[in-house]
C-alpha cells in the first residue's frame, strides 16, 4: 500500500511540473508538418516546410526601449495561411497569403514589449512555405 501511495504522489508531482512549465508562453504551437526546418533566436525566427497544417508560434525578444522594425520574407506555393502578431497582449492580424504568393516587407515593432509573438495559422494543408522574420533596431 505504501508503494502504491508513493507512485500516486510521484505521478501527481510529475503532472504538476509539466503543467506549470507549460504555462510560461502565451501562445502554443500545434501542427502537423513534413520536412520542417525551424530557427528561433532572440532577433530572428524562421520556418520552412514541405507541408504544414495548424498553428506555429515564433518568439522575438525586443531588448530595451529602443524602436525596432520587423523585416519579413514570406513565400507559399499552395494553400492559405493567416499571419498574426501579438502587440501589447492583443493578437493582431497582419495579412493572409494564398497559392503561389511571396512578399517581403517591414513593420514597426512595439518598443515597450519584451516579447513579440509571430503566429502563422492554416486551416488546411499547405505546401512549400518559407517564413522569415528579423527584428532590427531602428535607433
Amino acid at each position: 500500500m505504501k508503494k502504491f501511495a508513493k507512485v500516486i504522489i510521484a505521478t501527481i508531482m510529475l503532472v504538476m511540473c509539466f503543467t506549470l512549465s507549460a504555462c510560461g508562453d502565451k501562445y502554443t504551437s500545434s501542427y502537423s508538418a513534413t520536412l520542417m526546418v525551424r530557427t528561433n533566436t532572440a532577433n530572428e525566427a524562421s520556418v520552412s516546410f514541405d507541408t504544414f497544417n495548424g498553428t506555429y508560434v515564433m518568439k522575438l525578444k525586443n531588448k530595451g526601449d529602443s524602436e525596432a522594425a520587423i523585416t519579413y520574407n514570406i513565400a507559399l506555393k499552395e494553400g492559405k495561411i493567416q499571419v498574426y502578431y501579438d502587440y501589447d497582449g492583443t493578437k493582431l492580424h497582419l495579412f493572409e497569403i494564398e497559392n503561389d504568393y511571396s512578399t517581403t516587407g517591414k513593420l514597426k515593432a512595439p518598443a515597450n514589449n519584451n516579447i513579440i509573438y509571430i503566429i502563422i495559422e492554416s486551416e488546411s494543408k499547405c505546401s512549400e512555405g518559407n517564413f522569415s522574420f528579423i527584428l532590427e533596431r531602428t535607433e
